[in-house]
Formats: C-alpha cells, structure tokens, sequence
C-alpha cells in the first residue's frame, strides 16, 4: 500500500500512547522510526514512566524525535537511571527513608536535550502519567515544568522517592494505568498509536528462572490494564496496536539489550505498518498477536 495511505485514514488529532517498561522502552525508538516512515506523527502524546521520557521528546519534536531518542537512547546505563555509587545507596538506607535509591537521574538527559521548559511550551500537548500518592488515583501532568513531571512519573515506589508537582506528591503511573488510551482520548485524540513495551500483544513463555517469574508477574499485572481500556477506546476509534520487538525476559534495568530491541520493534512495526489498513473505530493489530478478539467492539488484523 502507499505509504500515505495509512496516515491519512487515521482521523487527526493522532494521539501517541507510550507506555511504561525500563529498559524495554527502549523499543519505542524503533516504533517511531517505523511510524516516521510511513508519514504518522503525533499531534499529542500520553506517557507512562519510560514511556514520559520518550514522549517528552515525540512532543517537543514530533518528526525528528526517534532520531533524536536513538542518540539518547544510546547514553543510557544502570546509572543513568539509579544514579551512581554503593556508598550513596548505603547513605540514603541510613536515612530511614522510604525508597532505596535519590530521584531518577534520566529526567535531566531530557533537559539537556529540550530544555528545562514548561510542558506547555511543547510543540504538541503531552501528559504523563502518575499516581498521587494520597488519593492512590491515576492523575495526568499536562503543565508545569516537563522535568518535574518526568520525575513523578518514572518514581517507582521503594525504589525512588515520591515527587512533589505544585502540593501533590506522585508516583509511577504505571503502577495503575501504563498505557494509558483513555486519557489520550480525553485529551481529545481521535486516532490512537499505541507503544506498548511490555510486550502485551505476545503469549509470554513459562518462566524458568526467579528473574524471568518476576517480570512474568510484572507484565501479567499490566496487561490487565490494558485488556480493560483497549475495548473502550477501540469502541471509539481506531487504535493501530504496534507489535513491536519479539519478547525477552530481561530485567527492565538491564540496558545491554538496546539496540536489539530497537532493530527488532522498527523492523516488526515496519513490517506490521507496511500490511494494515485502517477503516473505523476498532484495535488494528498483527496477525497473530494475543489481544483477545473481544477486546475490541470490531477488531481488525494486518
């Protein structure tokens, strides 16, 4: 099909759904290249944990974000994220504080590649996502400054310490809602691209290892929350399901595996992007891909 075609039949504004994983989101950087390709780009953007910190850039550079995420991508390390240093980490468990490690330190790499700007100072409207930690509710940070909102919403509860935007303490979105389509919808998105890193359209194998259990528990639990607001927003209109990179059971903190994962999504969605066709509301994803057929009110394949 042309290229073109798919692009001007999702409905505009195109909201880009970018979800939570670790090192897993390093996946989305291939995704957006294959989107690039075949002319789709955001007109806003709803992230979740690593999902904020790609999405920031996507809003701040809608065309030119994978390139420029693919540079990031390849700064990032352990330490990027946890900070460095046992002794620190020793320091701050003396403390009696809540959480193991000091706040996230991958918000600043966004800031020195946007800017220490006010989120609504991007170039598309961009919310991400956390939890307010007294409420225990899903709350959506759409304006003050973009590396507050990073923080609070990569905060993962124990690990790193909640994050204060204006009175309101926050923690990772993703504990509750980590891709999250319904708040994309009521910013107003009519179409939706949906960058899921937590491999939710794929049949996980049975873990053999504790590590591999645990991530098996983690993408169990996320899945749910996908499963339950995929037929909503798909009622609504067409939700393009990105299969992305196959699954690896990998510790989210393990950044080895980035350009891997980054090949493997641009060439699965590319491939996905190349064979779809989109014509209402419905979830549009790959052949083949486990998303039951009633998680939408009219699913369609590629």
């Amino acid at each position: 099909m042309q290229t073109s075609t798919l692009a001007e039949s999702l409905p505009r504004p195109i909201g880009f759904v970018l979800g939570g994983g670790g090192s897993l989101g390093a996946q989305q950087v291939g995704m957006l290249q294959a989107l690039s390709d075949v002319g789709i780009h955001a007109d806003l953007v709803v992230g979740t944990s690593i999902g904020s910190v790609n999405g920031a850039l996507v809003a701040a550079d809608p065309v030119g974000a994978a390139s420029r995420l693919s540079h990031l991508w390849n700064t990032i390390e352990p330490g990027t994220i946890l900070g460095k240093g046992l002794l620190r980490r020793v320091r701050t468990l003396l403390r009696r504080t809540n959480s193991i490690y000091d706040a996230p330190a991958i918000a600043e790499l966004v800031t020195e590649v946007v800017g220490d700007v006010d989120i609504t100072d991007l170039q598309v409207p961009y919310g991400a996502i956390t939890v307010d930690v007294a409420d225990g509710v899903t709350t959506r940070l759409s304006s003050g400054r973009l590396v507050t909102a990073i923080q609070a919403s990569t905060a993962i509860p124990g690990v790193f310490p909640a994050v204060k935007h204006n009175t309101r303490l926050h923690y990772d979105g993703g504990v509750i809602t980590n891709v999250a389509v319904l708040d994309a919808l009521e910013m107003g998105a009519r179409s939706l691209v949906v960058l899921d890193c937590m491999f939710a359209g794929h049949r996980l194998g049975v873990p053999r290892r504790l590590a591999d259990t645990a991530l098996w528990v983690v993408t169990t639990q996320l899945r749910q929350q996908v499963l339950r607001d995929m037929p909503i927003a798909a009622q609504e209109v067409p939700v393009l399901y990105l299969p992305g990179a196959s699954p690896l059971m990998i510790n989210p903190l393990d950044f080895r595996h980035t350009s891997a994962l980054m090949v493997d999504a641009y060439e699965q969605s590319r491939a996905f992007l190349e064979t779809i066709s989109v014509s209402g509301p419905g979830l549009y994803q790959r052949d083949g891909d486990s998303m039951p057929a009633d998680a939408a009110a009219s699913p369609r394949y590629g």
